[in-house]
């Protein structure tokens, strides 16, 4: 179980060269709040960029699919706010409007 939590907070890279970035801690309200002004900041500006040990830097498209998600099962809940975007050559793709 630790190396799958350890793998589930560093870079993973699928079969067809798929490249992900994921981590999970626990934190306060006011701590969440502060790191999604961080990513809704650079969505407006066009790079977010996640500080840390296993930080990384995303380039965001002028325009994207956005999807809401919200799931609740008798012993938990979550919410999701995923930006999906087209890659052409390493670089982001705008979606159409």
């Amino acid at each position: 179980m630790a190396n799958d939590e350890q793998e589930s907070e560093n870079e993973a890279e699928s079969e067809a060269d798929e490249t992900e970035r994921e981590g999970k801690r626990v934190m306060s309200r006011a701590d969440g709040a502060g790191i999604l002004r961080e990513v809704a900041d650079g969505v407006e500006n066009g790079t977010i960029n996640i500080e840390g040990e296993d930080g990384f830097t995303v380039a965001v498209p002028e325009h994207f699919e956005l999807e809401v998600e919200y799931e609740v099962t008798d012993d938990e809940a979550e919410f999701e706010v995923e930006l999906e975007w087209q890659m052409e050559d390493g670089e982001p793709v705008s979606a159409d409007e």
